[in-house]
């Protein structure tokens, strides 16, 4: 998977709560030269094992490929850790079409038979933005390899906000795009959603209405995590003091081996229907 696959870009301008990568990689996506990503297809394409596959064109987010701030002074000087929550920075160019337009060269090379987004895209980036409905419409019908993953990671703001992610509803906007193209086109390709559980601010009753949620929409979720603290995020300040640090009021952090497994057990709704 790994040889086959392209990094475009690196940075991260979300800095969802749990997360490391804008404080190691840089908040500000720096990306490759649209040349420079097209001189590598070419040689991968000519490798001698090379079977015609390329397994990912990507980054930490797929589709944050060339996007950075209009006026980039405006940049310099903004105190905003994420571009994207609580609401989309005005001054965040979004653009996908420089992405739709380099998938299309890429499909191009002689010898590449077949791209595919292995990374995760951000909907809350995706949604409302200028190329939206080309992006969506030339992703789902040509570079998902059976599989898209994404990311909303909780269904209930409270928890959501905390985390840093948009509300699920930017989720299940999506999820009907991407049924109704598949039933359109007759394809078989999966939505593969990423949650957490005993996310510092996740009480059992948040877990609960996230089982009743997933089980109305008949998801059955398959990459799941229960939160663990990592170095240089705002979460894990929270796990270890018990407080919001913008607001300095306590939240419940869930700790205890039966505690966190109580929270994880919601997640799988459907081998316990009677819960």
């Amino acid at each position: 998977m790994i040889k086959n696959s392209v990094t475009m870009h690196r940075g991260c301008f979300g800095a969802c709560s749990f997360c490391t990568i804008s404080a190691h990689q840089g908040k500000f996506v720096v990306s490759r030269s649209e040349k420079s990503i097209l001189k590598e297809l070419e040689f991968i394409a000519k490798s001698p094992n090379f079977k015609g596959h390329i397994t990912d064109l990507g980054g930490p987010s797929a589709n944050m490929y060339k996007m950075q701030g209009v006026n980039l002074e405006i940049c310099k000087l903004c105190k905003r850790p994420s571009c994207l929550h609580p609401i989309k920075c005005k001054n965040l160019n979004d653009d996908h079409r420089p992405i739709s337009n380099l998938y299309k060269k890429a499909s191009s090379i002689p010898g590449i038979k077949h791209v595919t987004i292995g990374s995760g895209i951000r909907l809350d980036l995706l949604q409302n933005s200028p190329g939206e409905d080309e992006y969506v419409s030339l992703l789902l019908r040509k570079h998902v390899s059976g599989r898209l993953k994404v990311a909303p990671e909780h269904t209930q703001l409270e928890v959501l906000d905390i985390m840093r992610k948009p509300d699920f509803k930017s989720f299940e906007k999506f999820k009907k795009t991407f049924d109704a193209t598949n039933n359109k086109l007759g394809l078989r390709q999966q939505l593969i959603p990423y949650f957490i559980s005993s996310h510092p601010g996740c009480t059992p009753h948040h877990m609960k209405l996230l089982s009743e949620e997933l089980r109305s929409l008949n998801i059955m979720p398959e990459q799941v995590q229960d939160f663990t603290p990592t170095p240089m995020t705002l979460a894990t300040v929270m796990y270890y003091t018990e407080l919001n640090p913008y607001t300095l009021k306590p939240i419940f952090v869930a700790k205890t081996k039966a505690e966190k497994d109580k929270q994880k057990s919601y997640f799988f709704w459907y081998k316990n229907p009677k819960k």
